[in-house]
């Protein structure tokens, strides 16, 4: 049997690798929930949809940590951990970023915190950006200061704004207000095991 040449192998493994969805998630204040959003989406990608995903720790919260010792997991390791299609990485540094970019994953979760300033030139280069915000009144002002100081950087189709258990109403006033994509992220008790509402929501936006 005659070899394939050097140069078409590399060419029959380019046209048949699967894009990597890349998905930037940043909240408009510490504690706005990024991390626990963040997981349900990985096991959203990787148990409902059978994805293979890294959740990837890109900020010095040092939740995964927690996270880690809190389940149990199928592979555990000093900087990831493991359950069936998923993968979650721990202070994800520059050069450990380069290599799971490398890696054959069909999603990765970019988990950003909330530092926006040093996050931007990552989370602009996500396919898709969610904001993670907060439905307190004494919070909206910083998702108002977030829109305001970032309106003008990159297509509206690609920004998500989530706002957990934020009312009907309050969705309708600021979809009203700006020209973005705002949603309530229902009520999940537990992250890793998704109740229909989260699934029927993730299901509309990815």
């Amino acid at each position: 049997m005659k070899r394939r040449s050097m140069l078409m192998k590399k060419i029959y493994r380019t046209k048949n690798r699967i894009p990597t969805h890349k998905i930037g998630i940043i909240g408009t204040h510490r504690g706005a929930g990024v991390t626990y959003t963040a997981l349900m989406l990985a096991f959203y990608m990787g148990e409902v949809l059978g994805k293979k995903t890294a959740l990837l720790e890109c900020n010095n919260h040092h939740d995964l940590i927690r996270i880690q010792n809190a389940y149990e997991w199928s592979y555990e390791s000093s900087y990831s951990f493991s359950f069936h299609q998923i993968t979650c990485y721990k202070e994800v540094t520059q050069k450990k970023l380069s290599d799971i970019l490398g890696a054959s994953y069909e999603t990765l979760i970019l988990d950003f915190g909330s530092d926006f300033i040093t996050s931007k030139e990552g989370l602009l280069r996500c396919n898709t950006k969610v904001v993670i915000g907060s439905n307190a009144q004494w919070n909206q002002q910083k998702l108002e200061e977030f829109i305001q100081a970032n309106i003008c950087i990159g297509e509206n189709e690609s920004w998500i704004f989530l706002i957990p258990c934020a009312t009907s109403r309050s969705i309708r006033y600021l979809k009203g207000k700006h020209e973005y994509n705002f949603y309530s992220v229902p009520f999940e008790k537990e992250p890793t095991m998704l109740s229909k509402n989260v699934i029927k929501l993730f299901d509309e936006l990815f």
